[in-house]
């Protein structure tokens, strides 16, 4: 990841920022509502009642309460402190275990957790070989399930990126096919579930759900 986006996440400015982006634009607020019912669907194909669900990163919590119905406990984890200090406000009622730690090299054990839950990380990293990193490691801490998200290379948004590059010069998303995915995945001994839009025409973000083979 830029140096510049992991020190402005780290920063107390930064978190409280983050921590009310969603709630205080209109557009990211029913972008927020969507997200939930994808999220509930990822975890009904995992069948749910999981012993513990991993959320990296957790940002604030703001994704929490949508998958806090499919599991027993969890463990919030972020590179951020500052990010921390807010998931323990916001979650105070769940009390949820928080530990600081990077989603490349993650300070757990192999299949400590049940589901690996990651959440709009994939299109900040634009090196390759550390994006498949990434991806393994959740597989690797998982023992059932991982559900990451992903910029796809095939969404509307991405494709009318591209036709509008020549005109305002906006530099390439970071995004990935399916395919490549799969590859990914298997490469672990993982095969992917199914992939869900966050919305076919607003957003290039796509859920996915990996399961261990």
């Amino acid at each position: 990841m830029e140096k510049k986006v992991v020190e402005r996440y780290k920063s107390f400015e930064g978190a409280a920022s983050f921590n009310v982006k969603y709630d205080e634009e209109w557009h990211k607020r029913v972008c927020t509502r969507r997200e939930y019912q994808v999220i509930q669907k990822c975890f009904r194909v995992t069948g749910g009642n999981h012993d513990l669900i991993l959320d990296l990163p957790s940002g604030a919590g703001r994704l929490f309460k949508a998958f806090q119905p499919f599991g027993k406990r969890f463990l919030e984890m972020d590179i951020s402190h500052e990010m921390l200090k807010f998931v323990r406000t916001n979650l105070a009622e769940y009390k949820p275990s928080l530990g600081v730690g990077s989603a490349f090299h993650m300070p757990l054990k192999d299949q400590c957790v049940d589901v690996a839950f990651s959440a709009r990380l994939f299109h900040h990293v634009p090196d390759q070989a550390e994006r498949h990193h990434y991806i393994k490691e959740l597989c690797r801490v998982a023992k059932k399930n991982v559900i990451l998200t992903f910029f796809h290379t095939w969404s509307l948004k991405n494709i009318l990126r591209r036709i509008r590059k020549p005109f305002n010069r906006k530099k390439d998303k970071v995004t990935m096919t399916t395919d490549e995915l799969r590859q990914v995945a298997k490469s672990v001994g993982w095969e992917v579930v199914t992939t869900i839009p966050l919305s076919r025409l607003a957003s290039g973000h796509h859920y996915a759900v990996l399961r261990r083979c």
